[in-house]
């Protein structure tokens, strides 16, 4: 990861731990926390945080977020100068708005709102603090470079075929695909290119985060499709998933990742419909024991089995 990355990566961090700490308790946040807690900061010494962290104060307090800081207390996010009222956008907008702000800003900053922490993404992006061991909030379009993005928009709006490299995952080997691109989708936040798999013959969508080196390679002779591309997406991305509905109990102000995705009862318990099976037996694991699958009770011995295989793990490690 080059050094530009990382930097932005850490004020993303930072700015998504202020924007949820009134919410989970912490008024203020203290240096030693921010140092411990905040992915990006831990790998310093304690005087080389101190002058990254009031160097990152700066350039966040320059694109407005304004972090001030309280006397023996720590620092805090001036909520009453950031915070604009809550906005909806179907994830069709929030692409748009993403992409936009990739073009619309000067090198740096475009990389800043591409990334997810803008007033805008701040409306309805949450993550939790206590019950994870460090504090990562960067999404799938802050992958995406300005060329390689220009070079797929430009595609897509001339009707012209691209090839690129894609990897199925980060240790496989790239390959070359060639399709006739169609869009951009965003899917539970994660960014996918869809179109014509020209290799496959059969319409195919790629997480964008592992596709690059994106190049037009001739004319596209497989138009877009008269239907929304965002079912159409979804639907491709359930072959192989198999969507449960769930009961679960969730301690208050903890495993956000879950409750964000559920209903809660009256009696405080809560209730996931059409999560992915597999998603929620790694997510429920990870956040024990303050997230408990109450039901379907295979998804619950799930759990527990993974519980059991990590501890076999750490008493051999």
């Amino acid at each position: 990861m080059v050094a530009r990355d990382r930097v932005i990566e850490r004020l993303t961090n930072l700015t998504f731990a202020f924007l949820n700490a009134d919410r989970l308790g912490r008024k203020f946040l203290s240096p030693q926390w921010i140092h411990e807690h905040v992915d990006g900061y831990a790998e310093y010494s304690a005087a080389s945080f101190h002058t990254i962290f009031t160097r990152d104060r700066a350039i966040l307090a320059k694109v407005g977020v304004p972090i001030e800081s309280v006397a023996q207390a720590g620092y805090r996010l001036q909520r009453e100068r950031y915070m604009l009222p809550p906005v909806h956008f179907t994830p069709a907008e929030a692409t748009v708005l993403g992409l936009a702000g990739e073009l619309g800003f000067d090198p740096d900053l475009g990389s800043f709102a591409r990334s997810g922490w803008t007033k805008l993404a701040a409306a309805g992006a949450d993550r939790e603090l206590h019950s994870a061991p460090q504090f990562t909030a960067v999404n799938d379009i802050s992958t995406l470079s300005a060329r390689q993005l220009d070079a797929l928009l430009n595609a897509t709006r001339r009707g012209r075929r691209i090839a690129f490299q894609y990897r199925s995952g980060q240790a496989a080997q790239a390959i070359t695909r060639t399709m006739d691109p169609w869009g951009l989708v965003n899917v539970r936040d994660r960014l996918y290119l869809v179109g014509f798999d020209i290799d496959r013959d059969a319409p195919r969508s790629f997480r964008i985060t592992r596709v690059d080196d994106i190049v037009p390679v001739g004319e596209a002779t497989h138009p877009r499709p008269n239907e929304d591309l965002q079912g159409f997406v979804e639907r491709l991305l359930r072959t192989g998933q198999e969507l449960i509905d769930a009961h679960l109990a969730i301690a208050e102000g903890r495993a956000y990742e879950l409750a964000a995705k559920g209903v809660q009862r009256a009696d405080g318990t809560w209730d996931l419909t059409g999560v992915d099976r597999n998603w929620l037996v790694r997510t429920a694991a990870a956040y024990a024991p303050h997230a408990v699958v109450l039901g379907p009770s295979e998804v619950r011995e799930a759990v527990i089995q993974q519980l059991a295989v990590a501890q076999e793990v750490y008493r051999g490690a």
